[in-house]
């Protein structure tokens, strides 16, 4: 059947396009890439999420870190920490926690220590399992202030 105006190639093109638009929308909403983490030896999966309070601390004063994490299953942890790391790479670990049980449900573990120095600190969750420790990403940033 003959069609009239436009060649019938070109309502598939249109339609190509918009579909690769809307793809292109929809990865830049999505958020951010998550980072792919590969289990240890017995295959668990720990997902969690750090904030640090206060936002902006001072040199000297109390920081805290509230983990909330949860497993893939019923686990308990050797140890659970939040590393930390200066410009220099010295470690600032805060103090680990000992047989630290973990379930689907997510669970809140505050972790507390105190900076002397200023400067800026890289952070991040750890835990072993099994004799090896996992260090999970997003490696996130904070500042010690002079606290003047």
């Amino acid at each position: 059947m003959p069609t009239r105006g436009r060649p019938p190639w070109t309502y598939v093109a249109a339609a190509a396009v918009a579909i690769a638009l809307a793809v292109l929308v929809f990865l830049k909403l999505r958020g951010p890439d998550l980072i792919e983490v590969s289990p240890p030896a017995d295959g668990v999966t720990i997902a969690g999420q750090l904030l640090l309070d206060p936002a902006s601390p001072a040199a000297g004063g109390p920081v805290a870190v509230r983990a909330t994490i949860s497993a893939d299953r019923v686990v308990t942890l050797n140890r659970l920490t939040v590393k930390v790391r200066d410009e220099a790479g010295t470690f600032h670990d805060f103090p680990e926690q000992e047989n630290v049980a973990l379930s689907t449900v997510p669970r809140e573990i505050v972790l507390e220590r105190r900076f002397a120095a200023p400067g800026t600190y890289t952070y991040y969750l750890s835990y072993q399992l099994a004799g090896a420790w996992v260090d999970l990403p997003p490696w996130q940033q904070f500042t010690i202030g002079t606290g003047r």
